[in-house]
């Protein structure tokens, strides 16, 4: 067990105390964490196995998937589907490849960026290498100009349009190129998404995978990971949370072992879902390998 007993740290998210020296450190077991405290101007530099993992991540080097916020029309003519919705979404991202928690990221980003309606679109003012705007289709909004090679037929195709998201977002392990994935505005349909996985029987994240909250008097939980998303609720100082994914955002310089590791944590005593820094949450062993990325 990675135990801080006898600890009174503070919360590089929403705490305003000043941490006080530890009396008993962490267990050496591999750790991670991220979100720097708000006060400082620069972090220190991630280690070498940070810095490996966010190497082989896409990350902002991709060209997004979509340029705005939720789509704003539909294109005529939609067709009938067994499934509607968010069952949809569900049912043809796992055809697409999408297993477990990337699944549930996957209709969550979905259902941010169009309602989980197929027939969906935005249009975009000029953006850099698309002067003449651009639009956002079907379930996961990819992009014309963007992503030129997934046609029109292919984006408004429920199926196509999934198997377009898998590649783009490496399997499910990259969602930055999603607007919003990038904003947070997708983790507001997390729940929904995970009982539609749960509906489909696709493969439900680990079950019984707990934390410890060590930050005191309490710690933010953030709609994404850093401390410039807003904040869904908070949970206290040795609490106990049920985490489902992890994923890598803002670097967290404080904490027991600083890293750019964000868990996505359940309150079981407010039901709210978010991110913290696993750099203030204590578990069994790295979060890494109890459960998969978001």
């Amino acid at each position: 067990m990675r135990l801080a007993l006898g600890l009174a740290l503070v919360a590089v998210v929403g705490v305003s105390t000043v941490p006080t020296p530890a009396t008993a450190a962490p267990s050496t077991a591999a750790r991670s964490a991220s979100a720097q405290r708000p006060t400082e101007q620069a972090a220190p530099a991630p280690r070498p196995a940070d810095q490996a993992k966010t190497a082989t991540r896409p990350g902002d080097q991709a060209q997004p998937a979509s340029v705005g916020g939720p789509a704003t029309g539909a294109k005529a003519g939609r067709v009938s589907l067994a499934a509607t919705g968010i069952d949809l979404c569900a049912q043809v991202g796992y055809a697409a490849g999408f297993r477990n928690n990337p699944l549930v990221s996957a209709v969550a980003v979905a259902m941010a960026e169009s309602s989980c309606n197929p027939s969906a679109v935005g249009t975009n003012g000029p953006t850099a290498g698309c002067p003449s705007g651009s639009r956002d289709r079907g379930l996961w909004q990819i992009n014309n100009c963007y992503h030129p090679t997934v046609t029109d037929t292919c984006a408004y195709n429920a199926q196509c349009n999934a198997n377009a998201a898998y590649s783009i977002s490496s399997g499910g392990s990259n969602w930055q190129p999603w607007s919003t994935y990038k904003n947070g505005a997708y983790a507001g349909y997390l729940s929904a998404a995970q009982a539609a996985v749960a509906r489909l029987g696709g493969g439900d994240p680990p079950a019984g995978v707990t934390g410890t909250i060590l930050a005191n008097p309490s710690l933010n939980i953030r709609t994404g990971p850093g401390t410039t998303y807003g904040v869904a609720g908070s949970v206290n100082y040795g609490a106990t949370v049920n985490i489902s994914c992890y994923t890598f955002g803002e670097y967290v310089s404080g904490g027991y072992w600083p890293s750019s590791t964000w868990d996505r944590i359940t309150n079981p005593a407010t039901g709210v879902t978010g991110y913290v820094a696993d750099t203030w949450v204590d578990t069994a062993y790295d979060v890494k390998t109890m459960v998969g990325p978001c």
